[in-house]
């Protein structure tokens, strides 16, 4: 499994819109994510808030993604019924194109469930659009197992999850 030690986890400032601005303006994030101003507008949101955690990921030191996550064990999506507690969901994206295909998602992820879990997530889920191949293999090689195909109040998802080990001592 890839180690996740080049990168690091910072929280979003509002000094970091202009390039998620450009990010999501990029063809390779605009295909999956939402509407780019919108997008920008909820991350901005969530920058003072307790409800989602926005992350800026960092490569050896740069930044070249984002990552966020949110608590889901209250959240109101029929998809996510007969969920256990303690369920976060995550949602992340590589901002620099050139970085994409080359194993960098996976080994973020992991890093970033490993501190999920270590603050007593139990389960991690994602949701890609089942078109997205890249993501969904992406998930897979970070260890989600696909639980099917739904529909979220986001549209339709491949909804995965990665549970905490049973013999996860943190």
């Amino acid at each position: 499994m890839p180690k996740a030690e080049p990168y690091a986890f910072r929280p979003l400032a509002m000094a970091d819109l202009p390039l998620l601005a450009k990010w999501l303006e990029s063809q390779h994030v605009r295909r999956w994510w939402r509407d780019p101003a919108e997008a920008l507008a909820s991350m901005e949101e969530h920058i003072d808030t307790a409800s989602v955690s926005c992350f800026m990921v960092t490569l050896n030191g740069k930044e070249f993604a984002f990552i966020q996550a949110a608590n889901l064990d209250d959240e109101d999506d029929e998809a996510l019924a007969g969920q256990p507690k303690g369920i976060y969901g995550i949602d992340q994206f590589i901002g620099i194109e050139e970085l994409v295909g080359k194993g960098h998602g996976p080994a973020f992820m992991i890093g970033f469930c490993d501190m999920l879990f270590a603050k007593g997530a139990q389960r991690i889920l994602v949701d890609p659009h089942p078109d997205n191949v890249f993501a969904i293999r992406a998930y897979t090689k970070a260890g989600f197992q696909g639980l099917g195909e739904t529909t979220t109040n986001y549209g339709r998802a491949l909804l995965m999850a990665l549970d905490r080990q049973e013999n996860d001592t943190q």
